[in-house]
């Protein structure tokens, strides 16, 4: 079965890390607000065909395999996790313990069909093709794991581990899909929270009280341009679900072609498909859901990007590649400033602790950063062509075109730049703490 059952326009790598494929603009610099996070960092590439890792203490880069391919990276224990390929059910790691491009491949889950896995820690939990989810230490030689629990949804199989306790979409009564969530190590009861599915850990997001769980409640329906989505919040550490909008669902293209932003869902109101298969965000109206149960309408037209700014602001961009800030109160948008920003095509955070950072915006002119009284600063012009952070983590990453496609770090004070290899990289396949 290949994994990515279901072709989502926001692209993400459970909810961490951001890649943008670039040519020739400004660098990304970034403002720290506060000292939070850590110049400690560990960052794979692919230079040649071969895997390197370099620590951003100044020792050199190092070869660990030679030949490499592998998609869905994840370290954990003494080991790197990873598919050969986005259609591959064989979960492979690799030893991080030898050197001199000697690392050892083995497959990890043995006879098992393994259709999605996620790490938390040292633990690592694992779905097969039979509706198991299993748990193991990641330095465990044996391949069985512990059951944790069954008769999960394999036709739903993404779930996620938060705070001791891992929700997943289970067939209740064998037959209908629901939410359900379980204590992490396989004891006590089945929780079900709600009927339907979230299909992607996309569509699950946390704050420092609260889990945000997008559901579709209709997952076996193929029309898309149906209301079913419906989003509910419970307590991090497990507690009642509470549904926001039961009474009102939204259309799946809209929540498809939406993103989160605090306490925020964006959604593109009247938003289709197009004969491409993409969306056309000139044909949507954005909006945003409140937790709360609000809608509140920013744009006459579809937004492709939002990001939030402090805790009653919201930036974003529209299809027409106009960037805004939006300011919130009571419910209802009570000032928009245009940000003087040409083709603006992103917007992101950078995050630390769950807490925003800087916000970042990216356009045709160069890339920039949002100053508390909303003005841009523009980074200083470095070539790349791909940049890549990882959350608690200093810092951006990215292949410097400047520079024979080298790989460089910018510090977050958007000027600060010190190269980290000397081969030339083709991608960037992970950022981790050591």
């Amino acid at each position: 079965m290949n994994r990515m059952y279901l072709s989502l326009k926001k692209t993400t790598f459970m909810l961490l890390v951001f890649t943008l494929i670039l040519s020739a603009i400004g660098a990304a610099g970034v403002q720290a607000e506060e000292s939070a996070s850590t110049d400690d960092a560990i960052v794979y590439y692919v230079s040649n065909g071969n895997l390197y890792r370099v620590k951003t203490d100044g020792s050199p880069s190092q070869m660990i395999r030679k030949n490499f391919e592998g998609v869905e990276l994840k370290p954990a224990g003494d080991y790197l996790y990873y598919f050969y390929d986005n259609k591959s059910t064989t979960l492979l790691r690799l030893s991080l313990n030898e050197s001199d491009s000697k690392a050892q491949i083995s497959n990890f889950g043995g006879d098992k069909r393994i259709l999605h896995y996620v790490t938390d820690g040292d633990m690592i939990y694992f779905m097969d093709d039979k509706g198991g989810i299993y748990r193991a230490s990641a330095n465990e030689k044996a391949i069985d794991g512990v059951l944790v629990t069954d008769m999960a949804d394999i036709n739903n199989p993404r779930f996620i581990v938060e705070s001791g306790r891992i929700y997943y979409n289970a067939l209740k009564s064998g037959r209908t899909t629901w939410v359900a969530s379980k204590a992490a190590n396989g004891s006590g009861q089945v929780q079900w929270i709600a009927s339907g599915a979230f299909q992607d850990p996309y569509y699950a997001r946390t704050d420092s009280t609260t889990l945000y769980l997008m559901i579709n409640t209709k997952p076996s329906e193929t029309n898309y341009s149906i209301d079913c989505m419906v989003l509910y919040t419970l307590p991090k550490k497990g507690g009642a679900a509470k549904a926001v909008n039961p009474k009102a669902p939204l259309d799946t293209n809209a929540v498809y072609s939406g993103s989160w932003a605090n306490e925020y869902y964006l959604y593109n109101n009247g938003i289709r498909l197009g004969s491409d298969q993409d969306y056309d965000y000139t044909k949507g109206q954005g909006y945003v859901l409140h937790k709360n149960g609000t809608k509140i309408q920013l744009s006459k037209t579809g937004i492709y990007e939002i990001a939030n700014v402090g805790t009653n602001k919201l930036a974003y961009v529209d299809a027409y590649g106009k960037a805004y800030v939006s300011t919130i109160q009571n419910n209802k948008v009570t000032a928009t400033k245009t940000l003087a920003i040409k083709n603006a095509g992103y917007v992101r955070n950078l995050m630390t602790d769950g807490k925003v950072r800087t916000t970042m915006l990216f356009g045709e002119s160069g890339a920039y950063i949002l100053n508390a009284d909303l003005s841009l600063k523009k980074m200083i012009g470095v070539e790349w062509d791909l940049c890549q952070y990882q959350d608690d983590i200093t810092g951006v990453f990215y292949i410097n075109a400047g520079d024979n496609g080298r790989l460089y770090r910018m510090y977050e004070d958007g000027k600060t730049t010190v190269k980290l290899s000397d081969e030339k990289v083709s991608r960037i396949v992970l950022i981790s703490k050591p």
